[in-house]
């Protein structure tokens, strides 16, 4: 056969409407090329057609059809087995695009690409190989350095950098073994090469437990400093109340108004009140600090403020979004001291209605800084030393605690809001930094307290502002995942239990039914956790949506602008409303730019979010490394391909590898969410009690390995 034969007959079946991707041995036989020089025809035209781009051929090597390719941008997620998933700009577009390991073409994790469609997506997620980098996503990478003869390698901290960095030895910069470094990249990698580096800062031995969370820090670019002019701006600013700054401001400085806030906390962003009417009805207050006051609209404090987005809290160190001098000292709501604030006054019923609101700017002079803990103290029925100064407030504490009520239940509940108290860890440091404790830290009354004021608040104010018209920021919480609703509802149905109506909208009402009917059911736990993961993240957005988990039509975030920008943004135009200054001007430039600044937030937001699980993550192994050869009971987490995840008591998750499972080859039910044994039936699944023997605390992976016990011998982590 010639070649040129060979092409036509090729083209004619690749270009063809019903040609599916095929792989070579397939495509041979259906062109009926049988003998060794036809094929190897066939392969050499196949090569060059990939090499020229007219076909490609993906990770099962199959060839597929590109001429109608429609070329898509995103940013790609790696992951630590050596594949990733790409996330769309285009937001009609509902699902990732896989990328195998040999498509990947040099792209790193949180990198911008460009991706060629390799298949559609049907009944299986979409694939796609990158064809560009249009923008990396990191110029500089932190990890741990190895030093060789003449040169050195990085291995970097996030495990979906599946690519060691290669140091020159003129670059290296006195790095020796087992530092942690910073690394800028200046060689990215092409194909299946490594990239290079050179070293640009040691921040000190990788055993050092302080160092670890500043190599977290330095690995997601987070600013440790602010810039000398916000300092010199800042510093400035005193907190000092002239009769000049009370000008058209409600003084509630003889009011019985108090902080209660976290044993560690020193920036006071809110503060409350309660009162009853004559009618009987609540009169509740919630005071936030007038941070907008003080900073200038796109002035240096601004500025950077806009860049952190949100503080972030690490344990026992914050970054804050504002210099200390705002955030703990002229903004902070501190007792016996005159602050600025904008206040939102609420006259509630007993049944959580609230009748009327006002929003108001005013000064406060709090009467207290009180704790979560002495509050729980007091609610609970004691009397002494540590809660004598808050008798005084007793009365009022209690009242606060019935209102609580009435707002969770008769407010929030009633409307269909969708409640889940999953514990959070509480992670005690020593002076060394070496974690010395580890609890499930549970919301006690207090803390309850706070949240449904403070939601209450945050629901008035945004139901207030949508009525101005005006581009303000908003809190939104979608529905739940479609596919993920699906896929839950068959498999609830196999325990005999139901949510809502088939082909009705899911409402929150379903979910809480589902709740009450789960009760004390040996399916309580598992079904929990998979309706927990059936819901979507909450974002920031330029218009009102609703918020699905809470139950709200209207949702935002007013009260803490010292530490969310949000929060700053929107204190500010509210502001200028009561002030009557807002122009057209600011109205085009907010109508402009109002969903740009949201999506900043909300990745800001996200990355706070992702260090504080990093930083949470290597303290738990750094505590469990003191515990290997130690057995503990737990929870199945997570069931995947490769094992599962059991997660202790104390909040603290390790993975039971698939290949540390002995008694049989197991096989993984997706569907129900267990891991199968094949000869005797044996299963483990999500929710199940498990007993576990710790064998591994890899501190440098972040990685916590557990095997199912044998003994019956418990530790105490």
């Amino acid at each position: 056969m010639k070649t040129k034969d060979l092409k036509k007959m090729v083209k004619s079946v690749i270009e063809s409407s019903r040609y599916r991707p095929m792989r070579f041995k397939d495509l041979a036989y259906l062109l009926d090329l049988h003998n060794k020089k036809d094929k190897q025809m066939l392969n050499n035209l196949l090569t060059e057609m990939v090499r020229k781009g007219k076909i490609a051929c993906d990770h099962q090597e199959r060839y597929v059809n590109i001429k109608d390719e429609k070329r898509i941008t995103g940013i790609l997620q790696g992951h630590s087995r050596g594949f990733g998933f790409v996330t769309p700009d285009d937001e009609s577009m509902d699902q990732d695009i896989f990328i195998a390991p040999s498509s990947l073409n040099g792209a790193l994790d949180m990198d911008r690409v460009e991706v060629r469609l390799l298949t559609a997506a049907k009944d299986r997620r979409a694939e796609g190989e990158i064809v560009k980098v249009l923008e990396r996503g990191r110029s500089k990478l932190v990890g741990r350095f190895e030093q060789h003869k003449n040169f050195g390698f990085v291995i970097p901290d996030n495990d979906k950098l599946n690519k060691d960095i290669f140091i020159p030895e003129r670059y290296m910069y006195g790095a020796h073994t087992n530092d942690k470094v910073v690394v800028s990249v200046t060689v990215w990698p092409e194909g299946g090469q490594n990239p290079e580096g050179r070293i640009v800062e040691v921040l000190g031995s990788a055993d050092d437990p302080r160092i670890d969370v500043l190599s977290i820090f330095r690995e997601f670019d987070v600013p440790m400093e602010f810039s000398e002019e916000t300092l010199r701006d800042a510093n400035m600013l005193s907190d000092t109340i002239t009769p000049e700054m009370l000008k058209d401001r409600v003084d509630l400085r003889g009011e019985t108004i108090f902080t209660i806030d976290g044993d560690d906390a020193k920036d006071f962003d809110d503060a409350v009140s309660l009162s009853m009417n004559e009618n009987g009805h609540y009169v509740l207050g919630v005071h936030i600090a007038d941070v907008s006051n003080y900073i200038t609209e796109q002035g240096a404090i601004d500025l950077e403020a806009y860049e952190r987005g949100t503080s972030i809290y690490a344990i026992d160190q914050v970054i804050p979004m504002l210099p200390f001098n705002l955030s703990n000292n002229v903004c902070s709501l501190k007792p016996d001291v005159d602050r600025l604030t904008m206040s939102c006054i609420m006259e509630i019923d007993s049944k959580g209605n609230i009748l009327s609101y006002d929003i108001f700017k005013s000064v406060i002079h709090s009467a207290a800084r009180m704790t979560y803990r002495q509050v729980n103290r007091l609610l609970d029925g004691t009397h002494d030393e540590g809660t004598a100064a808050l008798e005084p407030f007793e009365r009022t504490l209690f009242q606060m605690e019935a209102l609580m009520s009435i707002l969770y239940n008769e407010r929030r509940i009633r409307r269909g809001a969708v409640d889940f108290d999953f514990p959070e860890p509480k992670i005690t440091l020593d002076k060394k930094g070496y974690p010395c404790e580890i609890v499930a830290l549970e919301r006690g009354i207090s803390e309850r307290i706070i949240e449904e004021f403070m939601l209450a608040a945050n629901e008035t104010v945004a139901a207030h502002i949508e009525k101005t018209g005006l581009p303000f920021i908003f809190r939104n919480h979608p529905e739940p995942d479609p596919e993920k609703l699906t896929a839950f509802r068959t498999f609830i149905g196999r325990f005999g239990f139901s949510l809502g109506k088939e082909d009705t909208p899911v409402t929150g009402k379903d979910f809480q039914r589902l709740q009450k009917d789960i009760e004390d059911s040996p399916e309580e736990n598992i079904i929990t956790r998979l309706m927990l993961r059936t819901m979507q993240q909450a974002v920031y957005e330029g218009n009102c949506k609703g918020h699905y988990a809470l139950g709200a039509g209207y949702y935002t975030h007013f009260t803490s602008p010292i530490r969310r920008y949000p929060d700053l943004s929107l204190h500010r135009t509210l502001s200028k409303i009561m002030e009557h200054a807002v122009t057209p001007k600011e109205v085009k430039y907010l109508k402009g730019h109002i969903d740009e600044i949201a999506k900043h937030c909300s990745e800001r937001e996200r990355r706070a979010d992702d260090i504080e699980r990093e930083v949470d993550k290597i303290k738990m192994v750094e505590y469990m490394s003191r515990h290997i050869g130690e057995t503990f009971s737990g929870q199945i987490s997570g069931v995947t391909s490769f094992g599962f995840f059991v997660e202790l008591p104390n909040t603290i998750e390790g993975l039971v590898r698939l290949q540390s499972l002995k008694d049989d080859y197991y096989y993984y039910d997706e569907e129900m969410h267990q891991q199968v044994g094949e000869r005797f039936g044996k299963i483990y699944k999500l929710g199940q009690d498990v007993t576990v023997k710790l064998i591994h605390a890899d501190i440098n992976n972040r990685q916590i390995d557990f095997e199912i016990a044998q003994t019956p011998k418990q530790g105490r982590p």
